[in-house]
């Protein structure tokens, strides 16, 4: 893999994050889906290997790097988790829930959408370990962590983890 070394910015306004691969991510679930419905698909894309999806304790616009095991050292940090994704026509694609919940809901929507190809990156496709480190404890007192990386996503060749059962660091209320 060539090295890989790059910052993202994705806007968060419910406080969850992903990525996704475009060409595999099943989008559509129901014109009128319910919230157990919505994580039940998820938790469905998240066993294809097809979504990563972590709670981010915040709403926030964060900067994400997106790295290589050939580029970067372990992420420190806050916390950090690791999972499975698979790519499947040489891209990723960062979301946020809003974006899901449109594609969820409408059938004619495909990702990425026009509007979100800045949050593409192109990746050897293959079978990853994606480590998710956040860098910081969210603090609400002060959401404007300027040009910083909030989350670091490192990519490592290989399938060292099994599917995610549930999105990371995030609890559904109810």
């Amino acid at each position: 893999m060539a090295q890989l070394s790059r910052m993202i910015e994705v806007p968060d306004d419910s406080g969850l994050l992903g990525v996704v691969d475009p060409d595999a991510y099943a989008t559509f679930v129901s014109e009128n889906w319910t919230l157990e419905q919505l994580f039940g698909h998820f938790r469905s894309e998240m066993s294809k290997r097809t979504l990563l999806l972590w709670g981010t304790g915040m709403e926030n616009t964060w900067h994400v790097e997106i790295t290589d095991s050939a580029n970067s050292s372990r992420p420190s940090g806050f916390r950090r988790t690791s999972g499975p994704i698979r790519v499947t026509k040489g891209r990723l694609l960062l979301v946020n829930y809003e974006t899901l919940t449109m594609a969820a809901q409408f059938v004619y929507v495909s990702l990425p959408e026009p509007y979100l190809v800045d949050l593409l990156v192109d990746v050897p496709s293959g079978d990853y370990s994606c480590e998710i480190a956040q860098l910081d404890e969210p603090d609400t007192s002060d959401d404007d962590s300027g040009d910083a990386a909030g989350f670091v996503l490192k990519l490592t060749p290989g399938q060292e983890h099994e599917p995610w059962s549930a999105p990371a660091w995030f609890e559904l209320d109810g």
